[in-house]
């Protein structure tokens, strides 16, 4: 089950990501040639050049690592709708920025407070986080349709679009900050 979930977690992360370059590459252009659409390999290497200027790269595991498996087992702890569903990711897609304007405004800094540091990396790795729980949610809930049918059809596909656009926004608000 763990290997199964994993392989449904890199393919689901590998696919938004590419998403992410054929939205980017229709908003940024209003023609694309023949190469452009073939090739994404410069993308993926300009957008990981981006994220490893921004973010601290064990931090960025860890971080992303933890909110993945917390998203996957969130859904897969119940057959409850609300625990399968985009609701937890959304509340937190629209109350992070909000969150993080707080701390900014507050001025918080790392002082040796276990509150701070926690504040201070929260706010550096929002788009991290959410990036990681949206689709370890997306993936515990393909987990709960396919193998256990612990949802209806309509249900997980409306929530797993809400989840695929959600954070195919989240990883282009990663890439450029």
């Amino acid at each position: 089950m763990i290997i199964q979930v994993a392989l449904l977690f890199a393919v689901y992360l590998i696919l938004v990501i590419l998403t992410s370059y054929y939205v980017n590459l229709y908003l940024t252009k209003d023609q694309f040639t023949k190469d452009e659409l073939k090739n994404v390999m410069p993308y993926l290497k300009e957008s990981w050049v981006k994220i490893s200027r921004t973010y601290a790269m064990p931090m960025l595991a860890a971080i992303f690592l933890v909110s993945s498996i917390i998203g996957i087992i969130l859904p897969m702890l119940s057959q409850h709708w609300f625990l399968n569903s985009a609701i937890l990711f959304l509340v937190m897609f629209f109350t992070f920025p909000l969150a993080k304007k707080n701390v900014h405004k507050a001025g918080v800094t790392t002082g040796g407070d276990f509150s701070d540091t926690v504040m201070s990396i929260f706010a550096q790795y929002d788009n991290i986080i959410l990036s990681g729980f949206g689709g370890g949610t997306a993936t515990g809930l393909m987990y709960n349709w396919g193998a256990y049918n612990a949802v209806h059809f309509l249900w997980f596909l409306v929530n797993f679009i809400a989840l695929s656009i959600m954070v195919g926004i989240v990883i282009r608000n990663a890439i450029n900050r």
